[in-house]
């Protein structure tokens, strides 16, 4: 008996050495699929004037399709600005805010990748609007798509908001424009009024005359942009009686408002006419602090010191400085600032002192002087090939001015000057006639600064031109503005980005985060806690951590909110150090997408199905659906032949027979005295 515990065991061991597998090979049944795609978008949803209860005439379009399909394997789905299972008809809702019919098409094709599916039934009204063009995909489509259009195709009396155009970034205090974009269909010889309004109150009203039915007409509305933030607006158009619905009378969109204002530091070498001349262009500039400092010939300032923290300013306009009695402990205070990200803008003055610029302000400066000269000369200047491209130079003038000659003569330092390695030269020098390669107006940015440089001197005349000059000037002093506007346009550095998948969006729809951590290097971040603290229209804080999807990127699914305005503030951490913070708004509310077109369209389904060899089915060929199915090529079951493998050799209880059997050899060689 011990021996043969022991041959089995030694037996089995063997067996296990040589890696056994225990090959099966069987068949499987395929049957083949079908793909039943209901819209469940709002537009489905239509009843009389208003819609609010579901529509029965789809119901019963949905139970003959079931009720023909009887004895083929059908998967019901339905689909809006996603695509989901059905459990069963019954649990249809269109609720959907928007239609995205080719997402649809697209998502249940990568569904059936490992299943016969041989056709593809889609139920709706052919109002798609989000997304590619579904009539593309169809023609791609691998298998048949039978369309079943529902609605109605003739035309309702409508009148109804298509588009409203405004901008996204504004600042406070600037006339914004809304251009609205109002359809008839119907309707005749009568007058709408157009509201555009925000929670304050109504801020511009319009009368627009009906345009003939069938077509459309834009208005344009205006308002004062005020508080900064984000601004909630709200276009209405006036109901008419037996209008279709009203629900595409109004449209939500947001605007932000950006604070532009801004403390400038006119810090000057001396007094001269260019200082006083760019000092009375800041003060024409309402949205502009100016403070100043002209540079005395003991060194001191003649305004008095310089400002204790110059990193409390949006911008430092220096003219002329380091001027001929700065201190080097002066020009270290401001190059300081500016590389802790206060934007330079330079302009070169007779009393420039160049060898302090170039010791001094190098590291800053779009140009540096490489051979430092003290004379000056007249001349002009001429535009680069780059200039016509650059915001600095989009003056918004008909006839751009590209001969600076017209003007008076300017005075160019005879000084050689080199760009810096990030320098964009806009400008270069001319002298009677003759192009020269040096720079006049040029700019440069780092990932820490922004400077300009004009690097000549009596701009002063060009701002105080004669009469028949002044379309000359008004661009100079554009040009000028545009300057300072370009140092405070900062470039998005930001560490940690987060925002709402879009700005608005519908009751119930899900409001979904998308995030993004990096660190100084710019480098992505995936272990970072991301921790998004949402305020409600109430007041009341929702806090909630993001979700890493790897490469420092982050996602949370927050879903259906009430209607209202949200804001969010994001902070990220790790090694609980904080890393940046984010912050912004979007809005809760009843969308019109789904209501800016109440005729169903019947020629989008039936081109769908026609470029992908289906058919366009009306309610009395949904009966014949079963026997057109089943007459396609290849509609039958497939066996596929499937091989399996087990590999014995990892099996347990191989594993545990062998110590069982040890064991009890072992046993009773103790029992008996054996061992």
């Amino acid at each position: 008996m011990l021996g043969s515990l022991r041959a089995v065991s030694l037996a089995l061991i063997l067996f296990l050495i040589f890696e056994p597998v225990l090959q099966k090979e069987s068949e499987r049944l395929n049957e083949p699929s079908v793909a039943v795609l209901v819209d469940g978008s709002e537009s489905m949803n239509w009843a009389d004037s208003v819609l609010v209860v579901p529509d029965q005439q789809l119901q019963n379009k949905l139970s003959k399709l079931d009720n023909a399909l009887q004895g083929i394997n059908v998967q019901y789905f339905t689909f809006g600005s996603d695509l989901s299972k059905l459990d069963s008809l019954e649990s249809l809702s269109l609720v959907q805010g928007k239609t995205d019919m080719g997402k649809a098409l697209r998502s249940v094709q990568d569904l059936f990748q490992n299943d016969p599916l041989k056709s593809v039934i889609l139920v709706s009204d052919g109002l798609y609007n989000a997304g590619a063009n579904p009539i593309h995909l169809a023609e791609r489509f691998p298998v048949p798509i039978y369309s079943v259009a529902h609605g109605d195709s003739t035309l309702r009396k409508d009148i109804k908001i298509v588009g409203v155009a405004t901008n996204e970034l504004v600042y406070n205090g600037s006339e914004v424009p809304v251009l609205v974009r109002v359809r008839n269909d119907g309707f005749s010889n009568q007058s709408l009024s157009i509201t555009l309004s925000d929670p304050s109150g109504v801020l511009d009203t319009r009368t627009l005359a009906m345009p003939p039915s069938g077509t459309e007409s834009e208005v344009e509305l205006t308002f004062t942009a005020k508080a900064p933030g984000r601004n909630n607006l709200r276009v209405s158009v006036s109901r008419l009686d037996d209008e279709a619905t009203y629900r595409n009378n109004i449209h939500n969109t947001t605007v932000l408002v950006l604070d532009q204002k801004k403390r400038v530091l006119l810090l000057a070498g001396s007094p001269s006419p260019d200082v006083a001349n760019l000092a009375r262009l800041m003060l024409e500039d309402e949205t502009a602090e100016l403070v100043q400092r002209t540079g005395s010939p003991n060194g001191s300032f003649y305004q008095g010191e310089l400002p204790a923290d110059l990193n409390d300013f949006d911008l430092i306009l220096s003219v002329g400085f380091p001027g001929p009695a700065s201190t080097p402990a002066s020009s270290s205070f401001v190059v300081n600032a500016v590389k802790d990200g206060v934007p330079l803008f330079f302009v070169l003055d007779r009393k420039t002192d160049i060898t302090a610029l170039k010791r001094d302000f190098a590291s800053v400066l779009p140009f540096i002087p490489e051979s430092i000269r003290t004379g000056y000369v007249d001349g002009s200047m001429a535009e680069t090939a780059l200039a016509g491209s650059h915001a600095i130079f989009d003056t918004g003038s008909q006839a751009s001015v590209t001969n600076w000659n017209r003007l008076p003569p300017i005075s160019i330092n005879e000084s050689r000057w080199v760009a810096s390695p990030t320098a964009t030269m806009l400008t270069g020098s001319e002298i009677r006639g003759v192009a020269l390669g040096d720079p006049i107006i040029g700019v440069a940015r780092t990932p820490s600064t922004r400077s300009a440089a004009f690097l000549a001197h009596g701009f002063w005349k060009w701002s105080n031109a004669p009469e028949d000059l002044q379309k000359e000037s008004e661009v100079f002093k554009k040009i000028v503005g545009n300057t300072v506007q370009w140092l405070l346009a900062t470039d998005d550095t930001r560490l940690v980005r987060v925002q709402p998948a879009e700005n608005e969006y519908a009751e119930g729809e899900s409001v979904v985060f998308s995030g993004e951590v990096y660190d100084e290097t710019l480098r992505p971040v995936s272990d970072a806690a991301l921790s998004i603290q949402l305020t409600a229209p109430d007041g009341q804080l929702y806090p909630f951590e993001m979700a890493s999807l790897g490469n420092g990127r982050y996602s949370w699914d927050v879903g259906g909110l009430p209607s209202g305005a949200y804001s969010y503030a994001a902070t990220a951490t790790r090694n609980e150090v904080e890393i940046g913070t984010d912050e912004g708004a979007f809005t809760v509310g009843t969308r019109t997408l789904e209501y800016r077109n109440t005729r169903a369209d019947y020629s989008l389904m039936s081109q769908i199905a026609d470029r992908s060899g289906g058919k366009l089915l009306s309610d009395n060929d949904i009966a014949q659906l079963s026997s057109l199915i089943r007459a396609q090529p290849g509609f039958e079951s497939v066996a596929t032949t499937v091989l399996s493998q087990i590999r014995l050799w990892q099996k347990l209880p191989f594993l545990l027979l062998i110590l069982v059997l040890l064991t009890l050899e072992w046993f009773f060689r103790k029992r008996f005295g054996m061992v």
